[in-house]
């Protein structure tokens, strides 16, 4: 939903579950993931029109959870940003002195 301070009025935007919406920098576009579903992907509603267009999957990608969740976001050009975890909880050596 996007409030319109001069007719004072709501305007629906987008029908999803979104996570973590983040405005262009010319304010052109809100960029959003959705995260929490079957198909995850990152998304962006043009503001003018209310056109919705899907920019890229997320399905494949091990997304890291933490305090912020599986954050996503702009960088400083609007490139998108995910974390991604690349870790892994296996113990490949092992030195043990009892």
């Amino acid at each position: 939903m996007l409030f319109d301070r001069t007719n004072q009025r709501w305007t629906v935007l987008a029908r999803a579950g979104i996570g973590f919406p983040s405005w262009s920098h010319d304010g052109q576009y809100l960029y959003f993931d959705s995260t929490l579903t079957e198909d995850p992907a990152f998304f962006r509603v043009r503001i003018s029109d209310r056109q919705l267009e899907r920019l890229a999957s997320l399905k494949d990608i091990h997304r890291l959870w933490g305090p912020n969740g599986e954050w996503g976001g702009l960088g400083p050009n609007d490139s998108l940003l995910v974390t991604r975890d690349i870790g892994s909880p296996e113990i490949y050596a092992l030195d043990w002195q009892p």
